[in-house]
């Protein structure tokens, strides 16, 4: 009865060292962390993967995972500090770090010192031993991926929408971030208040270089439904920033970016795929009738451009699209309707730049 409590205990100490060290990595090796990228990468291998390959080694040599894990529990404190923020706080940090790494040290030194026998026996064959190394390696390299995919399915708000109207080109006409269009292949299971917060893409049209997969294959993150699959989404986005996944291709979506259903993104798709104009400037929007996330073009209203040279009338087109270019720089006011029914919208207009706008009518 005393052997079987020994075993179980030691059993419970593996686990919750696995497990943690797995959440660890999950948190810090699979999410963007305000950190910056080697320090990231660093706590991943070092309070992530230790812990995971200490509880291993646990299982035949306590007194040499008990080495390993005290060797690197002197970092728990500032670990806790840095890392507060994605653990709910200074005390939540702690207990991920010191179960990870203090305690199973402490364990596995106090067991072995009272000659507690280890879970698996070593193995006297050399054919069996070195059977056994490579299945706990295989077995590491699984939990370590394991820990990375589960990242995927922690709560997440995507920096999603464009809050600022700021210009999809840059000065030069480059893309100013990665810019594709890709159909939606498959809606991970949902894990967010019914959402999925990634998918897999292909991607189908470049307007810069995109990190892909065989097939032209992107891991997206954002919302989606099971209904997205098919969709095809013009994304502005930038390789994911986390320890891990920043070696995949994990697009992860800009703040106040025009990603969105391609048909909600006709006006950024112009103007990536006309780049900028060989003279003068171009204004061009949409006029809409509600939230652009979920945009109904309106064809045939009338929008005033007033500027340097004048001013002017465009209907919009089928689309919901006005678009006027080769115009002087300066200033220029939009407006729709009567101006005190409908907000003017004033751009300085500099030669051969875009300005995007978007209109909201009753």
């Amino acid at each position: 009865m005393h052997m079987m409590l020994r075993r179980v205990v030691s059993w419970l100490v593996v686990l919750v060292g696995i497990l943690l060290g797995m959440l660890v990595i999950a948190v810090i090796g699979g999410t963007s962390v305000g950190v910056h990228a080697p320090v990231a990468v660093f706590v991943t291998v070092v309070a992530g993967c230790v812990p995971v390959l200490a509880s291993l080694i646990a299982l035949r040599n306590p007194r040499r995972a008990a080495w390993i894990d005290l060797c690197v529990s002197p970092l728990t404190p500032f670990l806790a500090l840095l890392f507060s923020r994605e653990f709910g706080g200074v005390l939540g940090a702690v207990a991920v770090f010191s179960g990870a790494l203090v305690v199973p040290g402490f364990f596995w030194l106090l067991t072995s010192r009272r000659n507690w026998p280890p879970l698996l026996q070593p193995s006297r064959s050399l054919r069996g031993a070195s059977f056994k190394a490579l299945l706990g390696i295989g077995l590491f390299c699984m939990l370590v991926v394991a820990a990375t995919l589960s990242s995927l399915f922690l709560p997440w708000w995507p920096p999603v929408g464009d809050c600022s109207g700021r210009p999809i080109l840059t000065e030069q006409g480059n893309p100013r971030n990665i810019d594709f269009t890709a159909r939606i292949v498959f809606v991970g299971p949902r894990s967010f208040h019914g959402w999925s917060l990634w998918s897999i893409a292909r991607v189908e049209q470049r307007f810069g270089a995109v990190p892909a997969w065989p097939s032209n294959l992107i891991l997206l993150r954002g919302y989606f439904l099971p209904a997205d699959v098919s969709r095809q989404y013009l994304v502005e986005g930038r390789r994911s920033g986390a320890a891990i996944t920043r070696f995949l291709p994990v697009i992860v979506p800009t703040a106040c970016g025009h990603t969105a259903l391609l048909e909600n993104a006709t006006v950024a798709l112009r103007c990536l795929r006309d780049g900028l104009p060989r003279s003068g400037g171009r204004l061009i929007g949409m006029v809409h009738r509600a939230l652009r996330e979920s945009s109904n073009p309106v064809a045939g209203v009338k929008v005033r451009i007033t500027g340097p040279a004048g001013s002017s009338i465009l209907v919009t087109d089928a689309q919901g699209i006005y678009d006027v270019t080769g115009l002087p720089p300066g200033e220029y006011t939009i407006e729709l309707g009567a101006p005190e029914r409908h907000p003017v919208h004033t751009y300085y207009l500099p030669d051969r730049a875009i300005r995007e706008d978007y209109l909201l009518t009753q």
